[in-house]
């Protein structure tokens, strides 16, 4: 794992969320058995349920969408994300764990309304 590897990956994530590209954000997480995007949620555990959650996309109203590689940890990512949606802000933490083949196994979520 490396910063590139990290930028890239928080990247492609970025423009599919951005440009509602469900199925390229989904294969972002065909491995991940652990999905979680607030730890007030059950975690998704297969691909079905997280497509399923990726559909609301959508119907989102997307203004923009920041995410910041804070940390590396071996195969542990660590960002920053900031969406401005609704003419509301939201920010968050993700923790995102890569497998031995750099594939996306576990993502977790935190995320709050930003007081902006």
């Amino acid at each position: 794992m490396n910063k590139y590897f990290a930028e890239k990956w928080l990247n492609n994530l970025k423009e599919s969320w951005l440009n509602k590209d469900i199925d390229k954000a989904i294969s972002l997480f065909e491995n991940t058995t652990f999905y979680q995007e607030t730890p007030f949620m059950k975690p998704y555990t297969n691909i079905d349920e997280i497509k399923e959650e990726w559909k609301h996309v959508k119907d989102e109203d997307i203004h923009s969408i920041e995410i910041n590689l804070l940390a590396i940890d071996g195969y542990t990512v660590i960002a920053n994300w900031v969406l401005k949606q609704n003419d509301e802000y939201y920010d968050g933490i993700y923790e995102i764990k890569f497998n031995d083949n750099l594939e996306c196994i576990y993502f977790k979520s935190w995320e709050m309304l930003n007081c902006q």
